[in-house]
């Protein structure tokens, strides 16, 4: 399987949250079969022995533990449901594909409808063939292994979904997937020398525009696939769309052209379609600014007059801060890619676009929240410390508009705390003046200022 057949598979899997209790039900239709085999050779080796559980004690057992099970199967299923529910409302409604991950929910559910699966398929065995007093031990310890099996999974999806629930753990997941997905991004650019070109992809004949089949989202796109096919074709490919980007039936693509603006066959377009996958939703596997956006969804959501809770954005703020730091050691923006007489050229969000997308919101909504300024001004400061020079400009502009709409928004003395830094945003250490005037002059010079006025 090629590359881009795996990452479609890997999707499929990603999405697929009823293959594990299909699996469950098969899986009891093979254990019935094998006990009931043990069950039959036990018989034949002692027949007509008497066992002390009668057939009709075997009947009830089994029944109990079947229909306890179907009652509390619905019940998980319904837990389920709420869980959904509550993750898209009190998160973003595009949490839910976080939540739908858990394989261990669906693992739990799986063993759930492998015991009753299991358990009704085992009534039949019960004074089977003509053996009216027939009672299979091995089946009805199976089954009562299965239940107390089922308990501890009970215990453990409690567990699991409480941990998964809690907003921390929440955040900390989307911004470890942030982080993730940037440095796996980066290693691949740099194994195949990616490097930022001078000027944008110029042709000078018309080029050959390879357009969309689907409506969707651009998912992921296979960079080895048009490296490869512009270095045995001697094609120049721009890519028109990046990851994230929504597509309709028709939009472009990427152009292409020969590395001497030759015409390109139109048979070659509809391989090199192939090489971006749209899909119905952006995929936190792939796409390492949908956590981020998830990450500012949860914050500005929090931050809404119907909510308001702070303390959930300036938790937010941690985790976009860590995304950031990430972000801003690696390249960013328009990348060519050379392929011997080819080359393909990839958008890729900037280090502006970055940022923006990471603070902007959240410093919209949260200008009357000093518990979110204060955060962000220590925010700020911490990454302008450690960005590279030429990456700190976008910073200081940020930090100037925040600090221009607060004091426009407030009096001075309540300007004043709310662009004192701290990293907790209110309750936490102040940043001390000294360390503050060694680190951040400029800070310093603005907060004298406003203090004079």
């Amino acid at each position: 399987m090629n590359r881009l057949g795996l990452a479609r598979l890997r999707l499929w899997w990603e999405r697929a949250s009823w293959v594990i209790p299909v699996l469950g039900v098969i899986a009891g239709v093979w254990l019935n079969g094998v006990v009931s085999g043990i069950d039959d050779w036990l018989d034949s080796l002692d027949a007509g022995a008497q066992t002390e559980v009668s057939t009709s004690s075997a009947l009830s057992l089994l029944g109990a533990v079947g229909g306890g099970m179907i009652t509390f199967t619905g019940f998980v299923f319904s837990f389920v449901v709420l869980l959904l529910q509550f993750g898209s409302s009190q998160y973003s409604p595009r949490a839910v594909s976080h939540f739908l991950r858990a394989r261990s929910t669906q693992v739990i559910l799986g063993i759930f409808l492998a015991t009753v699966t299991f358990t009704f398929l085992s009534l039949l065995d019960v004074g089977s063939s003509g053996r009216s007093q027939f009672v299979p031990i091995v089946t009805i310890l199976a089954a009562l292994g299965l239940l107390m099996v089922s308990l501890a999974g009970f215990i453990a999806l409690l567990h699991s979904v409480g941990g998964r629930m809690r907003v921390d753990a929440v955040l900390a997941a989307f911004g470890r997937q942030a982080r993730r997905q940037l440095l796996r991004r980066e290693a691949q650019l740099a194994g195949m020398g990616a490097y930022a070109p001078d000027s944008g992809t110029e042709f000078v004949a018309a080029p050959l525009v390879v357009r969309s089949g689907r409506a969707g989202q651009v998912v992921a796109v296979d960079l080895r696939m048009l490296r490869g096919v512009a270095r045995r074709r001697g094609l120049r490919i721009a890519l028109r769309v990046q990851i994230g980007d929504a597509v309709t039936v028709g939009s472009p693509l990427m152009w292409v052209a020969g590395a001497d603006d030759s015409p390109v066959p139109p048979a070659v377009a509809s391989g090199l379609a192939t090489a971006i996958i749209v899909d119905q939703e952006r995929s936190l596997r792939y796409d390492a600014f949908y956590s981020l956006r998830l990450l500012v969804d949860v914050a500005i959501r929090a931050l809404s007059p119907a909510i308001n809770d702070p303390t959930t954005a300036v938790r937010s703020l941690d985790e976009i801060e860590g995304v950031l730091r990430v972000a801003a050691h690696q390249q960013l923006g328009d990348l060519r890619i050379t392929a011997g007489t080819g080359e393909v050229l990839v958008r890729v969000p900037s280090w502006s676009d970055v940022v923006l997308l990471g603070l902007l919101e959240i410093m919209t909504f949260g200008i009357g929240q000093p518990q979110v300024t204060r955060r962000l001004m220590v925010l700020l400061g911490d990454l302008l410390a450690d960005v590279p020079e030429e990456r700190r400009n976008e910073l200081e502009t940020l930090r100037a508009e925040l600090v221009h709409r607060v004091e426009a928004s407030s009096d001075p003395a309540a300007a004043r705390i709310a662009l004192h830094g701290d990293r907790q945003g209110l309750g936490g250490t102040l940043v001390h003046p000294l360390a503050v005037a060694l680190a951040y002059p400029d800070a310093v010079a603005e907060s004298d200022e406003t203090e004079s006025r």
